[in-house]
């Protein structure tokens, strides 16, 4: 998902993929491997975020290392009224109700079209 004017991949993540941080499996490992090089920016939802942390630095420390990474390399997205706004929209035109998914759909639909 990276445009000409931004060469490094970016992957938006969704809870799976944070539980798959949490659980080290080998794929997400490999994943935040090429976003400490610089080869790949994460792009987190904070909705996403949300739906996951339970138990702070000390019981999800692979989730708090990433929110730690290098300005860049991990950037939050926030729920901010105009995008509740489009995800409401958008569950009305799609009929899928879950609002993180669609958010997380929204914001990787937008980072396509940049």
């Amino acid at each position: 998902m990276s445009s000409p004017a931004d060469p490094v991949e970016a992957f938006v993540l969704d809870s799976g993929a944070l539980i798959a941080l949490e659980r080290a499996e080998p794929a997400m490992t490999g994943l935040l491997m090429r976003v400490r090089t610089g080869q790949a920016r994460l792009v987190l939802p904070d909705a996403v975020l949300a739906q996951v942390w339970r138990g702070g630095a000390g019981k999800q420390a692979r989730i708090a290392a990433l929110l730690g990474l290098k300005a860049g390399r991990c950037v939050t997205v926030p729920l901010e009224t105009a995008a509740a706004k489009r995800i409401g929209l958008t569950i009305g035109q799609c009929g899928h109700a879950d609002v993180v998914d669609v958010h997380v759909a929204l914001v990787a639909r937008d980072i396509m079209q940049r």
